[in-house]
């Protein structure tokens, strides 16, 4: 009994020796451990802003703490920014903080401010900041890395910045242009850009409604066209067009791989609206018709194009070659629906005649868009010989040709008077010695006759 209570007493004895070795193996090691960086603790205090986004600027506050047995002088810090994070222009990235007291004195901690910025292209998660802490004290060295934490949120938003076009003119063929700008804070990848009208009245032509753009850097527009088309008959009015435009959108990130792997992304889509005009402008056709003896001057006025034209009004403005001689410069004629025509007259003089001469017209009208509209239209009209009101000017031979056939003329008129008043002359006198040689009336038979 008494053996077995001394091998019992030999086995605790046995455990409290490995028990007391183990603890002081332990303590040892720890001792090793805060021998290596002398028991300086460098921390995180804040961050402003916190989360920060991509592009904006970050001030860190680092708090530096000696718990050692022994004062440390010249020490400095350093931060060593890497992507997503850069140095900015006139921002240290050094700071010397002196000596860091032991443990018990009040020296021991100091906080330390930097300012860097973060990149555009960064996505969300939380990415390393280096810290260096060294010191050039010959007693006790320092030379330890740290790594802290800083939170970027990603927020990635799109919008449609414009449309090249307001309005489209049926049976015309348009460009069409959407403006799609990255309003957010991380770029836009895979990208899908889709739009519809309604009842199908726009179509796309030579390709589908439907366009790809690969990257949409942060504040970057991205600009995509189409050919589109309205059919001729479509009715003038305001008609709504549906934009949807999906991409790649990544919320978080849980981990970054060295080969750049990023996790937990998704589709997102935004839906957009807008409203488009079919309808607005016309074209006008204007022709020659005919002109009277006195210069009136007779055109046709035609409505060509796929819109009506309502109070239309036409004017011949102060031109070179042609003068409105007679009347107003200006014919109202009303509205004119899409293929209508009608007529319009002015009473015009040539600068010149036997000539084309050019001649201009401004057709004034209200659009189908209710805006008032001016369209001008020249072409050459020929001033005929025969149409030469009185004091009409002519070309130099035209002039000389008149001239001559004016003398011709007076001449024959004039040899005509003579004629007529020299048989008048002659008539006068056969009348006269006819009535002298009446029976009865010669003195000299009489006389004769008395004998």
């Amino acid at each position: 009994m008494e053996l077995k209570n001394l091998v019992s007493f030999i086995c605790l004895i046995l455990i409290s020796l490995s028990l007391c070795s183990g603890t002081a193996f332990a303590a040892s090691t720890l001792d090793s451990n805060r021998s290596l960086d002398k028991g300086i603790s460098i921390d995180l205090l804040s961050q402003d802003p916190d989360p920060v986004k991509p592009g904006d600027v970050l001030e860190v506050r680092i708090a530096i703490e000696n718990t050692g047995y022994n004062d440390i002088e010249n020490c400095y810090l350093k931060i060593e920014p890497e992507y997503p994070f850069r140095a900015l222009s006139g921002e240290g990235l050094i700071e010397n903080i002196g000596t860091l007291g032991k443990r018990s004195e009040d020296d021991r901690r100091r906080v330390v401010k930097f300012k860097i910025g973060v990149e555009n292209d960064v996505n969300e998660g939380k990415y390393p900041l280096k810290v260096y802490l060294y010191s050039t004290d010959s007693k006790n060295k320092v030379s330890l890395n740290r790594e802290l934490t800083i939170d970027i949120d990603s927020e990635s938003n799109a919008e449609i910045e414009y449309i090249s076009v307001e309005k489209l003119i049926p049976g015309e063929k348009t460009s069409l242009v959407f403006g799609i700008k990255n309003v957010g804070n991380s770029p836009l990848k895979n990208s899908m850009f889709s739009w519809e009208c309604t009842n199908d009245l726009i179509l796309p032509v030579g390709s589908s409604n439907v366009k790809h753009i690969n990257l949409i850097d942060v504040g970057e527009t991205a600009n995509v066209s189409f050919e589109v088309l309205t059919n001729v008959n479509t009715k003038p009015g305001l008609y709504k067009l549906d934009m949807v435009l999906t991409y790649d959108d990544i919320e978080e990130l849980q981990t970054i791989t060295e080969a750049g792997t990023v996790e937990n992304q998704k589709r997102k889509t935004i839906e957009s609206k807008a409203g488009i005009y079919i309808g607005g402008t016309t074209d006008f056709d204007i022709a020659f018709m005919e002109r009277s003896p006195m210069g009136a001057y007779t055109f046709s006025v035609s409505n060509i194009g796929n819109n009506g034209a309502n109070s239309v009004k036409i004017s011949v403005p102060l031109q070179e070659n042609w003068t409105v001689t007679d009347g107003s410069n200006s014919v109202i004629l009303g509205n004119l629906q899409k293929g209508d025509y009608t007529i319009a007259d002015f009473n015009l003089e040539p600068k010149t005649i036997g000539q084309d001469l050019p001649i201009k017209f401004e057709i004034s009208y209200t659009s189908s868009d209710g805006m008032r509209q001016v369209e001008e239209n020249v072409f050459s009209l020929y001033a005929s010989p025969s149409t030469l009101p009185v004091g009409s000017k002519m070309p130099e031979e035209s002039s000389e040709s008149s001239l001559f056939s004016y003398k011709l003329g007076l001449l024959i008129l004039l040899g005509a008077v003579g004629f007529f008043v020299y048989k008048k002359h002659q008539k006068g006198l056969k009348e006269k010695d006819a009535e002298g040689n009446r029976p009865g009336e010669n003195p000299v038979e009489e006389k004769k006759t008395d004998e």
